[in-house]
């Protein structure tokens, strides 16, 4: 009878410190923010003076992408939000709020345009899919 209680203790001891060894309290990883590429090249993008206050645009490099000499930042508007760059090839960083110049977040799009350009975007590709089958249908493959 005693070596049956010591070792229904010693289960249960057992099963305490398996218990404690794995319990654990994770909290959930940030979401991470996808980021835009680095730009590369030899020398800056040549800026253009396109209408933006304290702004001016380097449609070179991409349509979206400005300088503003007041902070002497770079802004990209890329993946429907903001970014920020220190330098015209340096790292994204996301963006928003005080750190946006007003002339940025007044042009920037809506949401609506958004999501109208977006379907936009995926009726071309969905007619490009479509020409591509057809063009593999026509020369024999599978």
């Amino acid at each position: 009878m005693k070596r049956l209680a010591l070792a229904a203790v010693l289960a249960g001891l057992a099963g305490c410190i398996v218990n404690m060894g794995t319990s654990t309290t994770g909290t959930a990883p940030p979401p991470k923010v996808p980021l835009p590429d680095k730009f590369t090249g030899p020398a800056a993008p040549e800026l253009v003076d396109v209408g933006v206050d304290g702004c001016k645009q380097a449609p070179s490099l991409d349509p979206n992408l400005y300088y503003c000499a007041r902070d002497e930042h770079w802004f990209r508007y890329a993946m429907n939000r903001w970014y920020l760059a220190f330098e015209w090839d340096g790292n994204w960083f996301p963006t928003g709020g005080s750190e946006l110049p007003r002339s940025l977040a007044a042009i920037t799009p809506k949401p609506a345009e958004v999501q109208k350009s977006r379907e936009e975007r995926l009726k071309e590709l969905d007619e490009k899919m479509k020409a591509l089958d057809e063009q593999e249908k026509s020369q024999g493959g599978h």
